[in-house]
């Protein structure tokens, strides 16, 4: 936290300090009402890839995935794009910038 002068309101460092938080990896199957999660203690596009195995060898091998992700570049990388390469039933669609993250899962 930034000290306080007058007039100026309460704020935060560029620094940012998880202090024990953790990220969640979740995926919704949205006709079973089923939700398969994970919790990563960073959010890295190797973890990503790791849930997206995960999601695809819980499905049949007939099914396609979309998945729907906000604009985190972890979600971008280089390992994403090979990754869905290697697995065409997959698809990512993206939020639009700045939109609010996903409630229903």
């Amino acid at each position: 936290m930034l000290p306080l002068s007058p007039g100026r309101a309460e704020s935060h460092s560029f620094e940012y300090k998880r202090n024990g938080t953790l990220s969640l990896f979740a995926a919704l199957n949205v006709a079973a009402g089923e939700v398969l999660g994970k919790t990563a203690p960073r959010h890295t596009s190797a973890q990503f890839v790791a849930f997206l195995t995960e999601v695809v060898s819980a499905q049949s091998a007939r099914k396609e995935i979309h998945v729907i992700c906000d604009n985190v570049s972890s979600h971008k990388a280089d390992v994403v794009q090979a990754f869905l390469a290697n697995h065409r039933k997959v698809s990512i669609h993206y939020t639009p910038t700045y939109s609010s993250w996903l409630n229903q899962v």
